[in-house]
């Protein structure tokens, strides 16, 4: 994981990653035969209980049980280039915000709304959203939403693009490989966990729009009073101080913006890298000297 997604989690959740060093075995086991699609369960227990129950099935001239080579070709490949061209659509992304968010055009944004900037003659400008539900989410709508919105179908596309690849990898690695009740293992219990993996993808792009705005309201939190300034141009720049603490940005939607590409980026490549990791797993396959594992039927159900 970078640094820069470890600390944009920590902004826009306000929790920090912490990686367990000895993760619990058995816990990870039970967690995973409860993410199994049913269907697919019984498949791998007949393919298990037809290896036992006919030891023949286990001798062959091959060393290697399910590996593919063009799969595995195709995955070595095809990755990386998926992550290139990942980075290189949020660095646009990230470019086009970050120039949208200018301190001219939030001030133009906030001035042509007529309702969330308000100026006082003798006050000075001041930012019109009080601390309610209605106000930020008003606020939010017109701001924020635009930029997590156009996010979310970079997120999709490239997700698409290894959704298309994992169904060649199938391909080629089911009809390389699958060929007896063995080598059909492990083609099973990559199939049985397919829904759980779709829906953490799905649970983790809904998370982009939840998390911008649970930061977004953050800024609004407070009951002090309103505070005005000389020019609609600087009030345009205080606007969001909390995401900009240390004034390391022009103006604060800059701040949120940099920070969200860092999450959104970070997101898309941790899911990317995820299946090739999964598919360098899966495609390697196991050697005929790891049958052992499998060899006693009480074995098998311990």
């Amino acid at each position: 994981m970078q640094e820069n997604f470890r600390r944009s989690i920590r902004k826009m959740t306000g929790n920090s990653v912490r990686l367990s060093v000895r993760p619990n075995r058995s816990s990870m086991v039970a967690n995973l035969s409860q993410s199994m699609m049913v269907t697919w369960s019984i498949v791998l227990y007949e393919h298990l209980d037809a290896m036992l129950n006919d030891p023949s099935v286990n001798v062959g001239s091959s060393e290697l049980i399910s590996y593919s080579e063009t799969a595995w070709k195709l995955a070595d490949v095809s990755f990386p280039q998926i992550i290139a061209d990942a980075n290189k659509l949020y660095d646009e992304f990230r470019a086009k915000w970050m120039q949208r968010f200018s301190t001219d055009e939030v001030m133009r944004l906030l001035l042509e709304s007529g309702e969330f900037m308000q100026h006082d003659e003798e006050k000075g400008w001041v930012l019109n959203v009080k601390n309610n539900k209605q106000d930020i989410n008003a606020f939010y709508s017109a701001t924020i939403h635009l930029l997590v919105s156009d996010a979310e179908p970079l997120f999709v596309r490239m997700n698409g693009r290894v959704m298309q690849l994992q169904e060649k990898l199938c391909k080629y690695w089911h009809s390389e490989s699958a060929v007896d009740a063995v080598s059909k293992l492990l083609p099973s219990l990559e199939a049985s966990l397919r829904d759980k993996e779709n829906a953490m993808v799905v649970s983790l792009r809904s998370s982009l729009n939840a998390l911008a705005k649970k930061r977004f309201a953050a800024a609004f939190a407070t009951k002090a009073p309103a505070r005005y300034y000389t020019t609609a141009s600087s009030c345009a720049r205080n606007v969001g101080r909390y995401w900009n603490p240390h004034y390391a940005y022009e103006n604060g939607f800059l701040a949120f913006t940099d920070d969200f590409c860092d999450y959104a980026r970070g997101l898309t490549i941790q899911i990317i890298e995820w299946y090739q990791s999964k598919w360098a797993l899966f495609l390697r396959g196991f050697s005929r000297g790891q049958l052992n594992l499998f060899e006693t039927t009480a074995s098998y159900k311990a």
